[in-house]
Formats: structure tokens, C-alpha cells, sequence
């Protein structure tokens, strides 16, 4: 039972990441950095953060453009593998039977078993994939935890610099805080590209 509650969690998730918009909520993103319980409405953002379906960009922006770049670096690392885990825990413990949960466990278990936990996970940070889709996979392809947080530590980290380093640099905090670099999603890409390119080769060598 607790296997399938999990996984209508990680159903729920997933559907809200796809209708949700942090856009609407500026107005209440704006009035948290003015207030004093900034700090405690912070982690409760985060906490909530997959529920809402937001990117963990728009909340690193906000720690840049309130503790700045070198403050707010570690502070929305933290935060961005602590957001993670939820996810990482519905898939986890998604049933691994059934049609559908079947088939994501089963494509996960594959994926990390080819790429290896770290490498896999800090290829898949690296590309500009949704974080919860990411997590969730991790959690159903039997990712350590250490692995999971090594993983999401380094993966998440030039993400996190170039949404902190854009928050920190804005006179009044706006959306366009989370609209990253083209060229920094390029080298994301091609990051992710250079860690799997061996793996793929090998796999295209068993074939051949």
C-alpha cells in the first residue's frame, strides 16, 4: 500500500509540474523578501516547491537577489537538494509492478545501471531537464542516497551560480531572473553530452 501511495504521489507531482506557473505567485514572492520571516517562508517554498511544480531556479534567484552571490550560493545548493527529495523518495517507493510505474522503474534501473549513479544522475542535472522527473527517476532506479545527494550537489551547481549570479545582480526581483544564459544551457547540454557519450559508445559497441 505504501508503495502505491507513493506512487499517486509521484503521479500528483508530476501533473502539477506541467499546469503550475510561479508567475502567478510574484506578488507573494516580493512580499516574502520584504518581510522579517524571510528565512522560515524560505524553507517553506522549498518544501513546497515540487508540490507547485516550480523550477528550483526561480527559488535560487530569489536567495541571489536576498543574500547575494556568495551567501546565497551554498544556501540555495542546500536547498535544492533538499527540494529533491521528495520526488526522489515517491519514486523510490512507487510500486515497481503495473504498466505504468513498471516501465519508469524499468527504464531507470537500465539508465543508471549503464551510466553508473553519480555519473548518471550529474549527466542528467547537467541537461536542461525538470528536476522532479530527474529525482523520481533516480528514487525508481535504486540510486543510493549518497549517491542521490553527490549526484545532485554537483550537478545542480552551475545551475544554482548562474540563477543566484542573476538574482543577486536584479534592482527588483522579476521572472527574468530565472531565464538563464542560452550559453550556459548550451554547456549544460554539452556537459551531459561528454559524460554519456562513453556509455553510449560502449552500448553501441555490445550491439554492433
Amino acid at each position: 500500500m505504501r508503495r502505491y501511495a507513493a506512487g499517486a504521489a509521484l503521479t500528483l507531482v508530476l501533473a502539477l509540474a506541467v499546469v503550475a506557473r510561479p508567475a502567478d505567485a510574484l506578488g507573494a514572492l516580493r512580499a516574502a523578501l520584504a518581510s522579517p520571516w524571510f528565512p522560515v517562508l524560505l524553507v517553506g517554498l522549498y518544501a513546497v516547491r515540487p508540490l507547485l511544480g516550480w523550477p528550483i531556479s526561480v527559488l535560487s534567484a530569489l536567495v541571489g537577489f536576498q543574500y547575494g552571490l556568495a551567501v546565497g550560493v551554498p544556501v540555495a545548493l542546500a536547498g535544492a537538494l533538499a527540494t529533491s527529495l521528495p520526488a526522489y523518495a515517491a519514486g523510490r517507493y512507487a510500486p515497481a509492478d503495473g504498466r505504468l510505474f513498471g516501465r519508469f522503474s524499468d527504464g531507470s534501473q537500465r539508465f543508471f545501471a549503464a551510466t553508473g549513479d553519480v555519473r548518471g544522475l550529474v549527466a542528467a542535472r547537467f541537461a536542461p531537464t525538470p528536476a522532479e522527473p530527474v529525482s523520481a527517476a533516480a528514487g525508481a532506479g535504486d540510486v543510493s542516497l549518497r549517491s542521490f545527494t553527490a549526484g545532485t550537489l554537483v550537478g545542480e551547481l552551475p545551475w544554482v551560480v548562474a540563477t543566484v549570479a542573476l538574482g543577486s545582480g536584479l534592482d527588483a526581483f522579476t521572472m527574468a531572473a530565472t531565464d538563464v544564459n542560452p550559453v550556459v544551457v548550451a554547456g549544460g547540454v554539452l556537459a551531459a553530452a561528454a559524460l554519456l557519450s562513453p556509455v553510449a559508445y560502449r552500448v553501441w559497441q555490445r550491439r554492433a
